[in-house]
């Protein structure tokens, strides 16, 4: 290869790394600091080229520009496993199916001879993975942050190989017929654009799902509230039906000089009076329905809840941003207690300046899975898991605001602070 050509590939191969960073970055959530996501491109940059100038064979560079990706996806970024096998998949997928259309066109329709245009050949198709990367990019808007389940990622992946395996039948098929390869390439790739759209709804399905779920908690919260209120007001006026026989006592044990009697009884008054209380009134009736909701829930199961909150009747956020970031928080707590033996959850808000600061803190059985600073979810169904947390992180940069999470072997922590 002449050194003006290679030159041409070496700047052609730049352009196509960058069109890579870009397509990677529609399916995953980068991890790793600039400078270390710059070191996996070049790494990805030279194992290309080096596979490409010096290793002259198909499959040789099948495996380095496939050994290039894993090692970008898996240095840089998170996301589950198959989420990256999904991403280098439709990546080389998209790029073989560009290459194809780009030496139908050039070789078979123009008529050029394949060595004479090796160079442009390869620009064309870098050019064409261009376009087909921005085209993606502008209508396609994949969530990050959620992983839908195994099979369907699986059945993704499928759909890829399946893409690159009929390119390469068909290139060998149609070799003496290039007027029907070209509409076939691009059957392929709409097909592939098409793949990527619909999981892209599944990914909407599964969040509106959860909205649909958190105003269904909400309105069993309000409902909750309301025969709350409701106990408290029938506890009232039996309170007062049966005022007139407790003075009456009263009054009689003092008469006769029985004093410790009244007192005692005043006691049993007392105690009934309070007794059984499960009602949280803090005058901030939205912030009321959630934790008494919680409260009972937590009961039910044989734990406590303990609450520090000091907040106005209104503020200035949302109810359904507060019952989102309150409900995950205080639900995921719940679901943790009832898997250890100490079932305890403290809860504690203070609103003061425009600042509204949220700590949620449970007991739980010290089992966590993490991968990298991503929790992942303990529960056997994971299909759309991160949804929940995920609602949570958009509520909170809504307001600006920020998120700690922190862990003992025995205490799982969750900090928020909202500028609200």
């Amino acid at each position: 290869m002449e050194i003006t050509g290679t030159l041409f590939y070496l700047m052609t191969n730049v352009f196509r790394v960058y069109i890579l960073y870009r397509f990677f970055g529609l399916f995953l959530k980068q991890k790793a600091s600039k400078r270390r996501l710059l070191c996996c491109y070049v790494s990805l940059f030279l194992i290309n080229s080096a596979g490409y100038l010096f290793l002259a064979s198909d499959m040789i560079n099948l495996l380095t520009n496939m050994a290039g990706l894993f090692l970008a996806v898996l240095a840089g970024y998170q996301g589950s496993i198959l989420k990256k096998i999904i991403s280098v998949f439709a990546s080389y997928g998209m790029a073989v199916l560009t290459e194809d259309l780009a030496w139908v066109l050039l070789v078979k329709v123009a008529q050029k001879d394949p060595g004479q245009i090796a160079e442009f050949g390869f620009f064309f198709a870098t050019f064409l993975f261009f376009l087909l990367e921005a085209v993606i990019e502008r209508t396609i808007k994949l969530r990050k942050e959620i992983n839908v389940s195994p099979y369907k990622n699986i059945m993704l992946i499928a759909i890829l190989l399946g893409s690159i395996f009929l390119s390469s039948v068909l290139i060998e098929g149609f070799y003496h017929a290039p007027i029907l390869l070209i509409p076939a390439l691009c059957i392929l790739i709409a097909i592939d654009i098409a793949t990527f759209y619909i999981y892209e709804k599944l990914l909407d399905d599964y969040v509106k799902l959860k909205e649909e779920e958190t105003h269904q908690l909400q309105l069993a919260m309000y409902q909750n509230q309301l025969k709350l209120m409701q106990n408290a007001n029938d506890a009232y006026k039996s309170m007062r039906h049966d005022m007139k026989q407790h003075l009456s006592m009263l009054t009689g044990y003092l008469q006769n000089g029985e004093k410790h009697k009244a007192l005692d009884y005043i006691s049993q008054i007392n105690g009934g009076i309070g007794k059984g209380s499960k009602y949280i009134d803090t005058g901030n009736k939205d912030v009321d329905c959630i934790f008494n909701y919680i409260t009972g829930e937590v009961i039910e199961i044989g734990g406590s809840v303990a609450t520090d909150i000091k907040v106005p009747e209104e503020m200035p956020v949302d109810n359904f941003d507060l019952n989102v970031i309150l409900s995950n928080l205080l639900l995921n707590a719940c679901e943790a207690v009832s898997k250890c033996d100490k079932k305890v959850i403290h809860a504690a808000m203070r609103y003061d300046r425009g600042a509204l600061k949220i700590s949620v803190q449970n007991t739980y059985n010290g089992e966590l899975e993490q991968k990298g600073d991503e929790l992942l979810s303990t529960k056997q169904e994971k299909a759309g898991h991160g949804i929940g947390l995920w609602s949570v992180r958009k509520a909170v940069e809504k307001y600006g605001g920020v998120m700690e999470i922190s862990h003992t072997e025995e205490i799982f922590k969750v900090d928020i602070l909202l500028y609200i």
